[in-house]
């Protein structure tokens, strides 16, 4: 089963990024076994890293042998990695991967997330009209995690406009951020979820 990682890197500079990135061999002829995408985005605080892997043990292979000794060697502190089992995993219509846009919303449960979007054409078929370049949701025991890349906010405001708020019937407590993204690495372009 595929897996959606946040990691939160506080104080972490696009400098000790790239770094890191180097040192783990993570780049587009070298990407890891079982990477599905890749992305870095500059938070208020530091960093935000969303990978999609097709398993948590290529994940976690990943972590042990290549991230971890890239992070140190960065001087990256320990960041506050969150994993969760993808339930929905699009690549859509988008073409620029420049803004990450991280939605969490509290309660929401997978029978509930796939009553909302049973009503966005977005979602039709495989989501292959989706507006997002990548779109993932991932279900946590108290949270329905969503990580998407689009061209701009602008855009995502235009399809939360037009598709995923007049979905919602049930409005829940949400957190919404938006970053602008350093890097991005989508290593497939179709993976089940």
């Amino acid at each position: 089963m595929a897996v959606l990682l946040t990691l939160e890197l506080p104080g972490g500079t696009t400098a000790h990024y790239d770094q890191a990135k180097a040192t783990a061999g993570l780049g587009v002829g070298d990407a890891p076994p079982g990477l599905i995408a890749h992305v870095c985005a500059v938070t208020d605080a530091g960093l935000e890293v969303v990978e999609v892997w097709e398993t948590v043990n290529a994940l976690d292979d990943f972590v042990r042998h290549r991230l971890n000794p890239a992070l140190a060697e960065a001087g990256i502190a320990d960041g506050t990695p969150r994993i969760s089992p993808v339930h929905d995993l699009i690549f859509g219509t988008g073409k620029e991967p420049n803004i990450l846009i991280r939605l969490d919303v509290f309660g929401l449960t997978t029978e509930a997330y796939d009553g909302i979007v049973a009503k966005m054409p977005s979602h039709d078929g495989r989501g292959e009209s989706h507006p997002a370049m990548l779109f993932v949701g991932a279900a946590d025991p108290d949270t329905f995690r969503v990580a998407s890349l689009y061209g701009s906010e602008e855009e995502y405001k235009e399809f939360a406009k037009t598709q995923m708020l007049p979905a919602v019937d049930n409005p829940r407590h949400l957190v919404l951020r938006a970053w602008p993204v350093h890097d991005c690495l989508l290593a497939r372009s179709r993976a089940p979820a």
